[in-house]
């Protein structure tokens, strides 16, 4: 029976590159359950409590059904969570893939996932890792356990692990630099999924640009492919400029334009009385290497990806307010923003407003020696009438 599980756990994760998440739902282990006995329909409580019962087979019929009900099952997500601690690891199974698609009740699981994944004797380890990637967890214990997966003997982790990273966008980036690791696997799935994973970080995934670009012009016919899709994407992101946009609906409605204080090394800005472009973020970019030993030594700026629009207040408005609001933020590297304060002001709401902007950043943190590193910056959020 083992050895039947593990082969459906490496034919399921094998088919995540090609197929993507949501298409391998149905393909792990329908086959093992018995089929339901005709009768009368239950209730999901009701195959709540079927999943305590003292007969294997039972608990399994259970399992199945209320996974086959998707987000219904979200009412018994309780006694899901006890399930993936079952005996059976059948039973285990049937309840991950059911927890991984009942929404917010599911998150309360993720302590359990995060155990599962780090243990090396859990049978459904791999479906484990899995289920987090699904589930988009945030959760910095969850992404430390899937990090330590990647160094997993059993190429099958390894390749789960590499999958879920890459669905957790900004909470992968600790991440980010063992699969670029892996990208140089010695099993060629995981090179593939190591790959993927970086191109579905994108912009995020900044860090491992000289890993990528080198494989595009390796000698792996499997990888270049997916190495050029995967630069592709990045230098795409990191490209393409964060739009401000409008502010309000009405045509004489003011805008708001941040504009971020570069680092040493980057030209400094215009100064703040030349005409205005249309608003849209200014954004660090990393600077080119020709190769890795030279990236690994390189420090690189923060790369801004989005954050939300300030907005001008009616307040602003009624006291024809215009100017630049001065935010300090520090950009963590672990991906978060840390401290966050003002520098000067205008009043009116409009300092909340950019306090409000620059907390909301999300962003791919600056690098030293091919590692991420905690800067702090200045940005300027400039507010005017049209």
């Amino acid at each position: 029976m083992m050895i039947a599980r593990r082969l459906d756990a490496k034919l399921w994760v094998g088919g995540l590159v090609a197929a993507g998440w949501l298409g391998l739902v149905s393909a792990s282990v329908a086959a093992q359950a018995p089929d339901a006995p005709a009768g009368d329909k239950v209730t999901v409580q009701q195959l709540a409590a079927q999943l305590s019962s003292a007969d294997a087979e039972t608990r399994l019929r259970a399992a199945l059904t209320l996974r086959k009900l998707g987000g219904a099952a979200a009412p018994v997500a309780a006694e899901l969570i006890k399930a993936l601690r079952d005996e059976d690891p059948r039973v285990a199974e049937q309840a991950l893939w059911t927890i991984a698609f009942i929404g917010s009740p599911g998150l309360a699981a993720v302590p359990t996932l995060t155990a599962m994944a780090r243990d090396v004797d859990e049978p459904n380890r791999v479906t484990a890792a899995a289920v987090l990637g699904l589930m988009k967890t945030s959760d910095s214990e969850a992404v430390a356990a899937l990090v330590e997966a990647t160094r997993s003997g059993d190429a099958e982790v390894r390749r789960a692990a590499a999958l879920a990273l890459g669905a957790l966008g900004a909470a992968a980036l600790p991440g980010v630099t063992p699969l670029a690791r892996l990208a140089g696997d010695v099993n060629g799935d995981v090179r593939q999924a190591a790959v993927t994973a970086l191109g579905r970080l994108g912009g995020f995934a900044a860090p491992a640009l000289p890993t990528l670009r080198a494989l595009v012009a390796g000698d792996d016919p499997a990888l270049r492919p997916l190495a050029a899709a995967a630069v592709k994407r990045i230098e795409g992101e990191l490209a393409r400029p964060v739009q401000a946009g409008a502010v309000g609906a009405q045509p004489d409605a003011p805008e708001a334009r941040p504009e971020t204080a570069p680092p040493p090394s980057v030209p400094a800005p215009k100064p703040l009385d030349a005409p205005p472009p249309r608003p849209a973020p200014e954004r660090v970019e990393p600077s080119p290497a020709s190769d890795t030993s030279r990236a690994s030594t390189a420090r690189t700026g923060v790369v801004i990806l989005s954050q939300d629009k300030p907005r001008y207040t009616p307040e602003a408005a009624a006291q024809n307010l215009a100017g630049v609001v001065v935010v300090q933020v520090e950009f963590r590297a672990d991906g978060r923003i840390g401290e966050v304060k003002l520098i000067s002001g205008l009043g009116g709401g409009l300092d909340q407003e950019a306090l409000r902007a620059a907390r909301s950043i999300k962003f791919a943190p600056a690098q030293e020696s091919g590692r991420p590193v905690t800067t702090t910056t200045e940005i300027k959020y400039r507010f005017v009438r049209q």
